[in-house]
């Protein structure tokens, strides 16, 4: 009898330790998988801004035509801790809704197109969710990793009005090869996608400016960048540009970062031909 006693003592405790065990693991399969999931989804939502949004926003997040997204206030965690400075109520949801239903722009040519399906554009529900979740939790520095090459290098660029000799048209395409702007840019239908489209930069900057920037991009002020130069009055405005209405800078609105663009060497010479030839690419007007 008192064999028995013991054995059942035994096994009631083996069975409680097993049980114990047991709960410990199924509790934390669960912040794991979470983990795990979360993972994919930013790893699936890299490739997606390195498709659709690098050209915009920048490789880094910091900004090019669109705003900076690489915002420490978007980041819930940094460095695994969680971060003090971040802001819900512009994170999650007001990524989701932007990049699903898209952007109105002060820029000609230029809107942040609506990218959810139900909208007409090319991401799903999950696709839309991923980028968000790479842009709150991701690795900027990995972006390039997944970008795609630049293509039909050996295309010619295009002419514009007030730029139509071949001789410097050549000489344009020649010093745009060998500077390495488009393995970045697209001109015409040669080009990479990692930056922004310079078919029609003269629409949306000034020869001055073009000048500045290949200069030395990375000392121009962020109220002078991106959606941050209005085109029209001293006040932000939606119209459509004209000769006499020269880009206007205005208070910060946009947060705009430190840009990828490095500062390329050129002689006088050069950087006068590129920036009247880019001055020149303008959107045609009927």
């Amino acid at each position: 009898m008192r064999d028995k006693v013991i054995l059942g003592i035994t096994l009631a405790v083996v069975l409680l330790l097993t049980l114990g065990v047991y709960g410990i693991v199924d509790t934390n399969r669960g912040p794991q998988a979470q983990k795990a999931a979360l993972e994919t989804s930013v790893n699936n939502g890299r490739a997606i801004y390195a498709q659709y949004c690098i050209q915009c926003h920048g490789p880094q997040g910091e900004g090019c035509i669109g705003p900076a997204l690489n915002r420490t206030a978007w980041h819930p965690v940094i460095n695994g801790v969680p971060n003090p400075d971040y802001d819900p109520g512009t994170g999650h949801d007001f990524i989701v809704k932007t990049v699903s239903r898209g952007r109105n722009s002060n820029q000609p040519g230029i809107q942040m197109p609506a990218w959810s399906t139900a909208e007409g554009g090319s991401l799903t529900d999950q696709d839309v969710e991923d980028v968000t979740n790479f842009i709150l939790y991701g690795d900027w520095n990995t972006v390039l990793e997944n970008a795609a090459s630049a293509t039909n290098l050996d295309q010619p660029v295009p002419g514009y009005p007030g730029f139509t000799d071949p001789k410097q048209l050549d000489q344009v395409k020649q010093l745009m090869l060998t500077k390495g702007c488009l393995n970045c840019h697209t001109m015409g239908k040669a080009g990479g996608n990692l930056a922004a489209p310079l078919s029609d930069v003269g629409s949306r900057r000034t020869k001055s400016w073009i000048t500045n920037w290949i200069k030395n991009p990375k000392a121009v002020a962020a109220d002078q960048r991106g959606p941050n130069l209005w085109l029209v009055g001293p006040t932000p405005s939606l119209q459509t540009p004209s000769a006499s209405s020269p880009p206007t800078a205005t208070p910060i609105a946009f947060p705009m970062n430190t840009t990828y663009m490095p500062t390329i060497p050129m002689t006088d010479a050069e950087l006068a031909l590129l920036a009247d030839y880019l001055s020149h690419a303008k959107i045609a007007t009927k």
